[in-house]
């Protein structure tokens, strides 16, 4: 396990680098999550739909940008990319193919298209889980996954640096991890 760990932050550090054969080689490796990141999407906001087969080739520039974004000190890339693909996509697909005003307006319809990770046991979790975190990681993560800010955004809120608002996320996730079990966050 380790080994593939280890495989998979050397294309990880290649990629940043500038090594497109790497960039391609993560693609194909985490396919699965990514088709899995944009049916997730579909359902977020199903006037995407019509543009499925462009949010496949979207997703490897969202993936390159996650990449640029990973510190190999902090965690694995699979739990990284796990826990930032579908925020990443949502807003990149949402801004390229939906008009502004059409987002601002609709609000991407989120309270009427099913998500399927709005299951009451989850909801749940996490709200348990979030009470276990100490008040910093927690307003991190509110920031972060819930309110949808970007990391420079919550940053400023905070009053920090993007780099340490970066490094407090990790640790918070990790935190968050621990609590919830390895493979919470996997789907």
């Amino acid at each position: 396990m380790d080994d593939k760990y280890g495989q998979i932050n050397d294309l990880v550090i290649k990629t940043k680098s500038g090594d497109t054969d790497a960039l391609f080689e993560l693609f194909g490796f985490y396919k699965p999550l990514l088709y899995a990141s944009i049916k997730r999407c579909i359902i977020k906001e199903p006037r995407l739909s019509v543009h499925r087969e462009d949010m496949f080739e979207e997703s490897l520039f969202v993936l390159q940008k996650i990449v640029k974004q990973y510190d190999p000190e902090l965690t694995y890339f699979s739990y990284f990319i796990s826990t930032r693909i579908d925020i990443n996509l949502f807003r990149h697909v949402t801004e390229k193919y939906i008009k502004e005003e059409d987002r601002i307006q609709n609000h991407f319809s989120e309270e009427v298209s099913y998500d399927p990770f709005n299951k009451i046991d989850t909801i749940i979790s996490l709200q348990n889980a979030m009470k276990l975190l100490n008040e910093n990681e927690s307003d991190i993560i509110q920031l972060y996954f819930f309110e949808q800010y970007s990391q420079t955004e919550a940053a400023e809120i905070l009053g920090i640096t993007q780099g340490a608002f970066s490094k407090r996320l990790s640790k918070a996730l990790e935190q968050l991890k621990s609590i919830l079990g390895e493979d919470f966050l996997f789907d």
